[in-house]
């Protein structure tokens, strides 16, 4: 039930972790060191441990103290629209966000 829609984990968690890790493999001066990778790795866990914990916490704040949903007709029509007047996927809202007679009206 993770929602990731801009790959945010593949791009900054697995990326992320496998520069850094290349940045102690590939040192300029001392080329597969185990030493600096081991360096490098332990920045990587403890980086993961950090940012999960913390996020975690995070989320479990917002939970409680305003709670993590919109309300449901938000949803429904899209946050873009109600919160900003926008509409972020015309094809999809066009019809629900302008003219709300068609609705109304059997064909």
């Amino acid at each position: 039930h993770l929602d990731d829609v801009v790959d945010a984990v593949s791009v900054h968690g697995i990326c992320g972790a496998w520069g850094t890790l290349a940045a102690g493999m590939f040192f300029a001066d001392d080329i597969m060191n185990p030493k600096i990778i081991m360096v490098q790795l332990i920045g990587v866990v403890s980086a993961f441990f950090w940012a999960f914990l913390t996020g975690i916490l995070t989320y479990s704040l917002i939970k409680v103290l305003v709670g993590l949903r919109a309300e449901t007709l938000h949803e429904q029509r899209g946050l873009d629209y109600t919160e900003h007047a926008e509409i972020g996927y015309p094809e999809f809202q066009q019809l629900l966000t302008h003219d709300r007679s068609k609705l109304d009206r059997p064909e």
